[in-house]
Parts: C-alpha cells; sequence; structure tokens
C-alpha cells in the first residue's frame, strides 16, 4: 500500500487563521440591545457610548475589569492542573496555560463551556493514555464549578439580597438551603468517594469494560482523605466565578453606571448560571445580556445593564484570543509536553 504524502499542516494552519480573525469579527459584532429596543453590534454601542464617556474613567475599569477576570482565569487554570495532578497527570503548569487559552478561544464558537472542556480532555487523555483519569477530572471540575457558583452565590447574597425585591423572603428560603447542600455534598464527594465508587462499580457493563470501569472507581477515590487539596479546590472554583461576578461591577463604573458592589455581584452571579447553563447561543451570547438586563435594570438601567454585560464579554473574552496565537505557534502534542516533563 501507498503511503499517502499529503502534508496537511498548511491547511490546518489556514484554518486556524481564519477561525482567528472570525474570532475576532464575533467580538466586535457581539448583538445587543440598547435602551430603545433596537439591535446593535457590541461595536456600535461601544462607538455611541464613548462621545459621553471620559476615557480617563473607561479605560482605567475596563482594564481593572480585565485582570479581575483573568484572575478567575488563571484560578481555573491552577484548579485544573491540581485536578490533573491528583489523578497522575503531570504537565508543566505552563503547558496546561496554553491549553486552557486554545480552549476558551475555541469555545468562542461553540454552545457553554464546551469548546473548552472539549478540547482540554482531548489534550490531557491524548498525551498521558489516561482516559478514565481525564474524564474523571473534567466531571469533577464541573461538580466543582457549580458548587464555586453558589459559595459565590451565599457570599454576596447577605449584602446583594435586595437585587430580588419583594420577592427576597421566598428565594432566599428556596436557594439558600440549595446552595448549601450542593456545596456540602461537593465537599463529601471528594472525601468520602467510596459511595461513588461503589454506584459505578455496581452499574452493569459488558465484561470488556470491566478495567477502564476500575480506572473510573480508583480516579475518584484519589483524592479520598486530602483534605488540603479539596479545600484549594473549592477556594479556587470560588474564585473562578467571584472574579467573573466582580468584573460586571467594575463594567458598569466604567461606563459611568453605579450600583452597590455585591448587588451587582450577586446579579451577575445568576446571570453567570443563566449563561453557563444555556446551550442556545454561541459563548452565552444573548443569554448574559437578557439575564443582566432583568437582574440589574432597576439598579443600572436597562442600557447601562445590557452594555456593561456586553463589556463583560469583551473584557473576559478578548484575553482568550491569545488562545488563537498559541494554537497557531504550538508545534509540540501533549504527549512530546508530558514526555520530556518526566
Amino acid at each position: 500500500m501507498v503511503k499517502s504524502s499529503i502534508n496537511t499542516k498548511p491547511l490546518i494552519t489556514i484554518i486556524k487563521i481564519v477561525l482567528t480573525i472570525a474570532a475576532f469579527y464575533l467580538l466586535l459584532n457581539h448583538k445587543v440591545q440598547d435602551g430603545s429596543g433596537s439591535v446593535i453590534t457590541t461595536w456600535q454601542a461601544i462607538s455611541q457610548k464613548l462621545p459621553s464617556l471620559e476615557l480617563k474613567t473607561l479605560l482605567p475599569f475596563l482594564l481593572l475589569a480585565a485582570a479581575i477576570k483573568m484572575l478567575g482565569i488563571l484560578s481555573s487554570m491552577t484548579r485544573w492542573y491540581l485536578l490533573l495532578k491528583v489523578e497522575g497527570i503531570c504537565y508543566p503548569f505552563l503547558y496546561l496555560v496554553g491549553t486552557f487559552l486554545i480552549g476558551r478561544f475555541i469555545g468562542t464558537f461553540l454552545p457553554s463551556t464546551l469548546g473548552l472542556d472539549g478540547y482540554k480532555l482531548y489534550d490531557a487523555a491524548r498525551g498521558s493514555g489516561k482516559v478514565a483519569e481525564s474524564v474523571t477530572a473534567t466531571v469533577l471540575e464541573k461538580i466543582l464549578g457549580l458548587a464555586g457558583i453558589f459559595l459565590t452565590f451565599l457570599v454576596s447574597y447577605p449584602l446583594g439580597a435586595s437585587v430580588f425585591g419583594e420577592h427576597t423572603r421566598l428565594i432566599t428560603m428556596i436557594t439558600v438551603p440549595l446552595a448549601t447542600l450542593v456545596v456540602i455534598a461537593t465537599i463529601c464527594l471528594l472525601l468520602f468517594p467510596m459511595p461513588m465508587a461503589f454506584i459505578i462499580g455496581k452499574i452493569p457493563l459488558p465484561q470488556r469494560f470491566k478495567a477502564q470501569k476500575e480506572h473510573f472507581c480508583a480516579a475518584i477515590s484519589a483524592y479520598k482523605g486530602r483534605y488540603s487539596v479539596t479545600l484549594a479546590l473549592l477556594f479556587l472554583s470560588f474564585m473562578v466565578h467571584f472574579a467573573t461576578a466582580a468584573m460586571y461591577y467594575f463594567t458598569a463604573l466604567s461606563i459611568g453606571a453605579s450600583a452597590p458592589f455585591w448587588v451587582v455581584t450577586l446579579g451577575s452571579t445568576v446571570q453567570i448560571v443563566a449563561t453557563v447553563l444555556s446551550p442556545f447561543t454561541v459563548a452565552g451570547e444573548g443569554i448574559r445580556e437578557i439575564v443582566q438586563a432583568l437582574m440589574l435594570s432597576k439598579e443600572l438601567g436597562l442600557s447601562a445593564s445590557v452594555l456593561s454585560a456586553a463589556l463583560g464579554f469583551w473584557a473576559a473574552e478578548a484575553l482568550t484570543l491569545v488562545g488563537g496565537i498559541i494554537w497557531l505557534l504550538r508545534r509540540k502534542s501533549s504527549k512530546e509536553v508530558l514526555e520530556n516533563a518526566k
């Protein structure tokens, strides 16, 4: 059999360049509604608002918002590094930073966090050959992420509950116990994994999948009794979402809107939940602005709440365009990196 000598690398490079350009286009053409209900792009909204704003106010707060979001992204990167390390997959941290940014870049085009989660999982499993461990780390990361959102909710709720208005009492009775339960359940799952391992072990599967099932049971049990690691993972998960929610406070300040910090943070936390859970829009576009307007229009005004959400998207996702550059320049495979790290 004659092996094909076609070099596919130029084609892959062209595809990557096209996607990089498309990311810039998507960011600047992100559609929002202005105060009159008309649909405009993020660039148009910014252009219309700029003449009435002072750059000495806009730029510092927008850069501060981006810096705070970057703190959340770094927390998420560190969490992924720790999860893989506990599972025996020891990539260099800087390599995972690149992988993470590439995943966020790809995720710009896909619903929810599908691009980021999918690429990180693919890269970790491809290089290490540890599929069960990589899948377990991904699943636990999602559970920890949910716990992090609820922790942010619980921390900001006491001082920000007024955002719910006349429904505050009812919402408190429902959400606070639920959020507390999720956080406690997550801690118990990590520190006391035997019930989950037992359930996985009892799942009836064909004999050829027995080894994989044992790998999953071992992977889920890797955190048993590791209190410091569990607390670190929980804290990092809190920082991921708290930083994102706090970012919107500073994007609001950048356009001259003002509301109590904890009110904006709590309202933005609800918006984050809606954005993460929505499978219907690319990168949460549209859902973010709608929920932000519902939560914070009374505090910030409709146009300001929508524009602050749009600027939050721009400030957050613009950072991930670096991932497109890393994707273009990366040459070594994850397997080569892991072998060189040993």
